[in-house]
Parts: structure tokens; C-alpha cells; sequence
């Protein structure tokens, strides 16, 4: 009779195993960006540098820290599923404002997309509230609302609010 054997359990691609370690550097850079550069701009805490929760700095470092040996970012994707008023749309738009301003790409092309343009506009709103509300940004940065637009000129870089219809359209370089 042949012996039966076992395979040996391999992780996924996408396991913690098989990622490397988080560069402190890379993780520190976008997590300082935070309270440094961005001011709350709503309730009590309207003003008040963004200091970012532990769940955002673990999604942050994940993201942004995990580099390959080029250099370049380990994910390309993320998902975020917290219960409403835990500030994830705030963190959308830090972190759209981080690629903007801080991420060292010239002409850099960032879109805030969903199911319609309102619903994207929310997370723009909140970006165009955090540009107002920092001295820093607001050199750098000018909030164009008609067209839900915010654009540095140094650098020829925006961000923009898009439907998902937008996505049949040709010709998009997305960034974010």
C-alpha cells in the first residue's frame, strides 16, 4: 500500500511571513506628517495637530512601511473596515494629502473615487478643511472647490474627487 504523505503548509504571498520587516524610516516619515503638518479642522478638537490613533498607525506603517528592496512600496492596495466615527474619511485625507505634498513624486496624480461624487467629496472636503487649517500647507497648496481640486503648482500635482463612472474614461495615471 503507498504511503500516504503530507504536504508541508506554505503561507500566501500575502502573509506577514513572507513581507519584510516595516522600515521604521518610512513608517516614521508618514506617521510624523501627521501632527506635524495636519490640524483638525471640525468640533472640539478643531485646530489641534492630528495625532493619530494606534489602529491608524498600524494601518499607516503597514502601508507605507513595508518597502522591497528597491525601495518602492510592498502594497499597493488597502482596506480599511472600522465602525462609522472612528476616522477613517479624516485619514483619507491625510493620507491623500500626504501623497500630494510629502511623498516625493513630482506631477503625482491622487483621485478620491466612489460609488458617486458626493460621496467622494467627502473625503476631499475634509483634505480641503486640513489645507485651510495648516499654515504649511496652505503656501503650497491651492483648493480649487468648483472642481473639487487641490493643486500645488511647485510640483504639477492634484488631487481630485472622481465618480466611478470616471473610471470608463481613458487616460488616468492613478496615483492613489
Amino acid at each position: 500500500m503507498p504511503r500516504r504523505t503530507t504536504k508541508k503548509k506554505t503561507r500566501s504571498p500575502g502573509s506577514l511571513a513572507s513581507l519584510p520587516p516595516i522600515n521604521k524610516e518610512a513608517a516614521a516619515k508618514i506617521c510624523d506628517f501627521f501632527p506635524v503638518v495636519l490640524r483638525h479642522s471640525k468640533g472640539a478638537i478643531a485646530g489641534q495637530p492630528f495625532e493619530l490613533l494606534p489602529w491608524q498607525k498600524t494601518v499607516l506603517s503597514e502601508l507605507f512601511g513595508r518597502l522591497k528592496p528597491d525601495g518602492t512600496r510592498v502594497r499597493r492596495v488597502g482596506y480599511i473596515e472600522v465602525p462609522k466615527k472612528n476616522g477613517k474619511s479624516t485619514l483619507l485625507a491625510g493620507i491623500a494629502l500626504y501623497l500630494l505634498v510629502a511623498d516625493s513624486e513630482p506631477g503625482a496624480e491622487i483621485y478620491g473615487a466612489a460609488a458617486d461624487r458626493e460621496q467622494a467629496s467627502i473625503i476631499y472636503r475634509e483634505a480641503a478643511a486640513m489645507v485651510r487649517a495648516s499654515p504649511w500647507l496652505s503656501k503650497y497648496c491651492e483648493v480649487i472647490d468648483s472642481r473639487k481640486t487641490i493643486f500645488v503648482k511647485s510640483t504639477n500635482s492634484f488631487y481630485r474627487v472622481l465618480s466611478a463612472d470616471a473610471f470608463r474614461a481613458e487616460g488616468l495615471v492613478v496615483a492613489l
